[in-house]
């Protein structure tokens, strides 16, 4: 199962996430891959809203209410933030728990700038769906599928930011 969302939002509170995503001080030196070479900026939320809340990660809350409106089953295992540059490649993985959500912050994100998500076919062969980076849009898909960030365009001198929601169904 894979799908998005676009407009996710109400237009002002998906400008006060941008804004807030702008002003995070990111810290690179996270590998989600034990012993690997491919590190990328990452910041830790909680493990429910509260944490995040707490941790002064408030502004992801809206989202996860949104979230919690499409599909009641889900529980927060974890939030964090994610970050990648022109030069990072990440690797394709598979997500622990049921289902992963992805939400893309950036309202200024050109297309042409890449850094979209990839899902493989289970034996990663193939790319069965690709979604587009595209500001205000969160993608939904079964956490066990395959997938990756796509590299960033060297037209871009930007951080290609998202906020990953790790659930499980209750």
């Amino acid at each position: 199962m894979y799908k998005h969302f676009d407009n996710f939002l109400e237009e002002h509170i998906a400008q006060l996430i941008d804004f807030q995503m702008k002003e995070v001080k990111w810290q690179y030196d996270y590998d989600s891959k034990p012993n690997g070479t491919q590190k990328h900026w990452h910041i830790f939320c909680g493990h429910n809203i509260d944490e995040c809340n707490l941790n002064g990660y408030d502004f992801i809350e809206p989202i996860w209410n949104n979230i919690k409106n499409i599909d009641s089953t889900l529980e927060l295992e974890r939030a964090y933030l994610n970050a990648h540059t022109y030069g990072i490649e990440p690797h394709i993985h598979r997500d622990d728990g049921d289902v992963t959500l992805i939400y893309y912050p950036r309202l200024d994100w050109k297309i042409d700038w890449g850094g979209g998500t990839a899902i493989y076919n289970d034996d990663v062969t193939e790319i069965e769906k690709h979604f587009v980076n595209k500001g205000n849009r969160i993608i939904m898909f079964d956490a066990n599928l395959p997938h990756q960030a796509q590299p960033i365009s060297r037209l871009c001198f930007q951080l290609r930011t998202c906020i990953v929601f790790k659930t499980n169904r209750v």
